[in-house]
């Protein structure tokens, strides 16, 4: 039985950097458009390249077979093309460039792991079992999709606005942290639930309760 292996979990800031996905199907497309979202310039190599790679404007598409100079400049690498030859090239490629490497379904190759995501605008919420169960890992996020609905994205949003709108105020501390504590308790989530309107009603009328006066 292989020894497990240890992963630090880190959230990867990828505005304005460059990523290679090496790949031409559905899973390649995958990789490449969670990339773009997180804001990376992407490149996907491949010699027969999926019409929805293609079709997508943020992809810089190359048409041909992988080869090291594709690796050139980038910050991370994904390998996602069924030939495990060239996954391995792409693995030894990247860490002679000094470039971060996933291959995928193949973690003993990996610089880094994707985990199993639950989505909610400003919450990510990563569930990894190290490789040995991914099933687990999906049920796992299914059941947290369902206790964290969309609600939290829209909370998320609205308390961003009100910890922007007293970072530089006179409030004390101990008066900031309570509203903060008290802007997070299940009636709040309840009127996320009732959407934006419902959910600004209730965070002035606690304002009004914690601080004294709205602003």
């Amino acid at each position: 039985m292989p020894e497990p292996r240890f992963t630090y979990p880190i959230f990867l800031g990828l505005e304005g950097r460059r990523a290679l996905v090496v790949g031409g199907g559905k899973v390649a497309l995958r990789k490449a458009e969670a990339l773009a979202d997180a804001g990376a310039e992407v490149r996907v190599v491949a010699p027969e390249l999926a019409a929805e790679l293609r079709r997508d404007g943020r992809f810089e598409c190359i048409g041909e077979p992988y080869s090291a100079r594709h690796i050139k400049g980038m910050f991370l690498a994904v390998a996602a093309t069924d030939d495990e030859a060239v996954n391995a090239r792409v693995a030894a490629d990247a860490r002679a460039a000094g470039v971060l490497v996933n291959v995928v379904d193949r973690p003993a190759l990996c610089d880094f792991i994707v985990p199993s995501v639950v989505d909610r605008g400003r919450l990510l919420i990563a569930i990894s079992t190290g490789g040995a169960a991914p099933s687990l890992a999906r049920k796992t996020r299914e059941r947290f999709e369902r206790e964290f609905g969309p609600e939290y994205a829209i909370l998320l949003d609205a308390l961003a606005e009100v910890r922007y709108r007293y970072k530089s105020s006179d409030l004390p501390e101990a008066t900031r942290r309570k509203l903060f504590e008290r802007l997070t308790e299940a009636d709040i989530i309840a009127a996320a639930r009732s959407g934006k309107e419902a959910l600004a009603k209730a965070i002035e009328a606690v304002i009004r309760e914690v601080v004294g006066r709205t602003e």
